[in-house]
């Protein structure tokens, strides 16, 4: 037998048995016998064989593999999130495919690419910042990829997606509201791209509290 990972064909070499016999035997099948089957798992246990799991899953047509595609990892809001895919996904017998976008549409646009061609089971997206264009995600969708996507939002995507965010507009209403009970009435907004719909909503809570406690609107062009 060659240097290198140990098939199936090599226990059924070793055994003077068929593949298909050796394959059988390992998922324990009826129709072998019990002397094969010990000989089968004792050769395969000696010479350390293992599935090659990649091959089962494309027959099974999963990966089960889930690709993830953030703007950055640094970011402590992101950081957290991939924590927490991580642990749902490793307790539900799943792996991810990490993937950061540095805030960039062409690198984005390359990541979903690379996630099709590793055949993952679906997509969770936070975008980038310069992404307006959104025909990758559209073509992955039209093939069967479900995506989900997070924290940075766009209405007018062009697909029936699923979305998780937080409530960005009440977030940013208690927050303005905080500052203006502590005596502030010169409070700055910074904002996101104005294409993201976070962006909208907090811009929104902001404005709204601002109205609600007479402080007038002095944009700062």
């Amino acid at each position: 037998m060659e240097s290198g990972e140990v098939t199936i064909k090599d226990i059924a070499r070793q055994l003077d048995i068929s593949p298909s016999t050796v394959s059988r035997a390992l998922k324990d099948h009826p129709d072998i016998s019990r002397k094969t089957k010990d000989a089968v798992v004792e050769l395969a246990a000696r010479l350390d064989y293992h599935p090659n799991a990649i091959a089962l899953n494309l027959r099974k047509n999963q990966t089960n593999t889930i690709g993830v595609i953030i703007p950055e990892i640094v970011h402590f809001f992101f950081s957290t999130i991939i924590s927490g895919i991580e642990n749902i996904a490793y307790n539900t017998g799943y792996n991810i495919i990490l993937c950061q976008s540095n805030e960039s549409y062409e690198k984005e646009v390359t990541d979903t690419r690379a996630l099709l061609n590793s055949r993952v089971d679906g997509l969770l997206v936070s975008f980038s910042r310069e992404t307006k264009n959104f025909d990758h995600f559209i073509d992955l969708h039209h093939r069967g990829v479900p995506i989900v996507f997070f924290d940075r939002i766009y209405e007018d995507i062009g697909i029936d997606t699923n979305r998780v965010v937080v409530d960005d507009y009440d977030g940013a209403k208690l927050a303005v509201q905080h500052l203006v009970d502590t005596g502030c009435r010169r409070i700055a907004h910074l904002a996101e791209p104005e294409m993201l719909q976070l962006s909208k909503s907090r811009f929104k809570g902001y404005k709204d509290v601002l109205e609600e406690n007479g402080i007038s609107l002095n944009p700062v062009l």
